[in-house]
């Protein structure tokens, strides 16, 4: 009786070891495959990111981001530079501003600043209506066509079909203006032209 209980407990012993091997080894499997996930996603994160004006979401990775995210933001940046009276002039430009690459922003500041005095002196207004937006994901640019129209007081000054490039650097997670100006249908991203003037 006594050989049969021992008999027992050491079954019951052997199972338990075999249980709890079986168990540290799928913890172990487990831990392992967690690991090589976690390693092949590095560097891939996607963030989703929301533009001032909400049609879409978009992402970002790495030091790329999206195409169509891009050409919401020159959208907006376009806005803000071109849709202009002299009541919003000086925060319209101050807002660009805010978003200006580190590195480009003296020269933005000056180009703004002379397009700022220029509405504020002469009461002119101007509005821009994009008829098509071109992205370069690549070179993180996007052309804008369409119509601009300008005021001087109650008086249309002038209608012009013309283009403006925005260019962009991705910078600690934050996209940046690197580059606004008018160029032309034939070279819309400015390949042939150097830094630029500001908009007139």
């Amino acid at each position: 009786m006594k050989f049969s209980k021992f008999t027992a407990e050491r079954d019951n012993q052997r199972a338990e070891i075999l249980f709890m091997r079986i168990a540290v080894g799928g913890l172990v499997l487990a831990l392992l495959a967690n690991a090589g996930a976690s390693f092949s996603v590095a560097g891939s994160e996607r963030t989703i990111l929301v533009p001032p004006e909400v049609h879409k979401t978009f992402w970002v990775s790495g030091q790329k981001v999206s195409s169509e995210y891009l050409q919401e933001m020159a959208y907006w940046y376009a806005g803000l530079a071109l849709n202009v009276t002299p009541h919003v002039a000086e925060y319209q430009k101050n807002l660009f501003l805010r978003y200006a690459a580190p590195s480009e922003y003296g020269r933005l500041q000056a180009e703004y600043g002379v397009r700022t005095e220029f509405i504020r002196k002469n009461n002119a207004s101007t509005q821009f209506s994009p008829q098509s937006v071109i992205p370069d994901e690549a070179a993180m640019k996007v052309a804008l066509t369409g119509v601009l129209l300008t005021w001087v007081g109650d008086k249309k000054a002038s209608e012009k079909q013309t283009t403006y490039v925005v260019g962009f650097q991705y910078l600690n997670g934050r996209l940046h203006v690197s580059e606004f100006k008018e160029t032309s249908d034939q070279d819309p991203f400015g390949a042939g032209n150097g830094t630029g003037a500001a908009p007139r």
